[in-house]
């Protein structure tokens, strides 16, 4: 699903974030990224959907090369990656249906699908009854299950999280841990940087740790 070789990431004002990454992830895994703040786990997010493109190396995600995919060839590689922020980035002036059914709309999905893809994903992350209210009226922790209801909504091959509970009690920190897991158990690859280790520690998923923009250390999954 996902291969890293030898990448490094120099920022336009000299910061070097990344210095010769490998990495490999197969799908269906579950991969939490730790490390100080600056370390390069969000670097390294970042790649994966394309927001940011290597200095060096190669990165493959879902058979695409991203160190060379074209502008025009971004928008339908995003079609297969789901992607959740810490600060939501959802939509003010859209209610919670229009936020989910807008990222279908963005790529010419028929008004019925729309309509029913989205009612799927809201009654998934327990937001039916909130369609029309507007993000300004939801709580963070709701905040965050639209999120995860907009990136799921085209069914990705890949789920990347950068910090999605950071702004959350522990108890909503739970929640949306969840809805993560049980999106990994039906099949989606999750990759989630945190610094939330009593969450890494207690899911006991493969742990892949970032220091100065280098891979120090992993621990595997634990089997149950």
């Amino acid at each position: 699903m996902i291969s890293l070789k030898n990448v490094s990431k120099i920022y336009a004002n000299g910061a070097r974030a990344l210095h010769n990454v490998d990495l490999d992830i197969a799908a269906g895994e579950f991969v939490f990224l730790v490390g100080q703040s600056g370390a390069g786990k969000s670097t390294l997010i970042k790649l994966l959907y394309r927001e940011e493109t290597a200095t060096r190396g190669l990165v493959m995600v879902n058979k695409f090369n991203l160190m060379r995919l074209r502008n025009y060839q971004i928008p339908a590689y995003r079609r297969r990656i789901g992607v959740i922020f810490q600060d939501f980035k959802l939509l003010p002036n859209k209610s919670v249906f229009e936020n989910v059914s807008f990222a279908q709309q963005v790529i010419g999905k028929p008004k019925r699908e729309r309509k029913a893809n989205t009612d799927k994903m809201l009654a998934l992350v327990g937001l039916s009854h909130k369609a029309r209210s507007f993000p300004g009226e939801l709580s963070g922790g709701e905040q965050q299950r639209v999120c995860i209801a907009r990136a799921m909504v085209n069914n990705p091959l890949l789920l990347v999280a950068d910090e999605p509970t950071g702004n959350l009690d522990e108890t909503t920190a739970w929640e949306i841990m969840r809805l993560l897991y049980e999106l990994n158990r039906l099949g989606t690859t999750v990759v989630m940087a945190t610094h939330a280790m009593y969450i890494v520690n207690k899911m006991q998923k493969r742990v892949v740790r970032v220091e100065r923009g280098r891979i120090a250390g992993e621990q595997p999954e634990v089997r149950r």
